[in-house]
């Protein structure tokens, strides 16, 4: 009784955040965005690059999939295209709910009835955790790139961003190791489980490295060209860190409403984009991901009949 109570008002708590959050948004909008300028930038979009941008998101959803299709053929004998419809649900719920963790919980619910409830948690968590480490190694990786070629900064700076970023990446190969030595202490028994999935996942390292930057480079070809549909430019090299960037932020949005679309703003501000235009980009970006999800969903409810 006592458990449902704490989990009601943690539920109610995050609710109430998300609301004032959208308030907030409101506020932020009209006190600090040039709405008449906000409007005339989204007016002169050029259509010819929305079927372009449309077609390039398509690949996403699809990329994701084949991820997790790649984490999971090795434990479940789910074909691929039912995971990729199952994939599709989550997206749709997370575009109600405002939260990246729908689509975790919809891949959970999917897989939890063949292999149970923890293998199904663990799984999901290292896909979780999969996604993360690559956003993390792009976004050190091109900061370098950005601090040396873009910034004056002294050679110190830049000699940290290359530590950093070779430490994360060494830290992704040896993650197993990491994970198995702190179960090994605190879930003694959760071991050997942990051992043979990482084993398994492993023998398909290349596949994974392979589909994570293919999703990276996709999600940076399209603010490229949103950005070339309103007539603008934004460096590709700039656009290398902003991407894994605001995705992370976007990660909050269980929390925040509108949080990547308030990063996009303020992120943007660093590469001297105006908020107006860097607003239009990203209602841009989040429309183009409602009309590709209702799209397939069409397209999945089609094929059925």
């Amino acid at each position: 009784m006592l458990e449902r109570l704490s989990s009601n008002t943690k539920k109610n708590s995050l609710s109430l955040i998300k609301i004032l959050s959208f308030f907030f948004i409101i506020y932020l909008f009209f006190k600090f965005v040039n709405q008449e300028d906000f409007f005339y930038i989204l007016s002169k979009i050029s259509l010819k690059y929305i079927f372009l941008i449309y077609i390039i998101y398509m690949c996403l959803p699809v990329a994701h999939a084949i991820r997790w299709f790649i984490i999971v053929k090795s434990f479940s004998s789910i074909k691929f295209y039912d995971l990729f419809k199952n994939i599709i649900t989550g997206y749709s719920l997370s575009l109600i709910v405002s939260s990246a963790f729908a689509i975790d919980a919809a891949k959970f619910m999917k897989i939890k009835k063949e292999i149970g409830y923890k293998n199904s948690l663990l799984l999901v968590s290292i896909d979780k955790f999969i996604a993360l480490a690559f956003k993390l190694i792009f976004l050190s990786i091109f900061i370098s790139f950005y601090v040396y070629f873009y910034m004056k900064v002294n050679l110190i700076y830049i000699s940290l961003s290359i530590f950093f970023s070779l430490t994360i990446i060494l830290i992704f190969l040896k993650i197993d190791k990491i994970i198995i030595f702190f179960t090994n202490i605190f879930f003694k028994d959760k071991v050997e489980t942990l051992s043979l999935f990482f084993k398994k996942i492993k023998k398909n390292i290349l596949k994974i490295i392979f589909i994570n930057t293919v999703t990276q480079l996709v999600n940076v070809i399209l603010y490229f060209l949103i950005f070339l549909s309103f007539g603008s430019y934004l460096g590709f090299t700039s656009l290398l860190v902003f991407t894994p960037l605001v995705e992370l932020f976007g990660q909050f949005s269980f929390l925040i409403f509108g949080m990547k679309e308030i990063s996009t703003v303020f992120i943007l501000d660093f590469f001297s984009i105006g908020k107006e235009l860097a607003l239009s980009v990203a209602i841009i970006h989040l429309f183009m991901e409602y009309l590709v999800i209702i799209s397939i969903n069409i397209i999945l409810k089609l094929i059925k009949k």
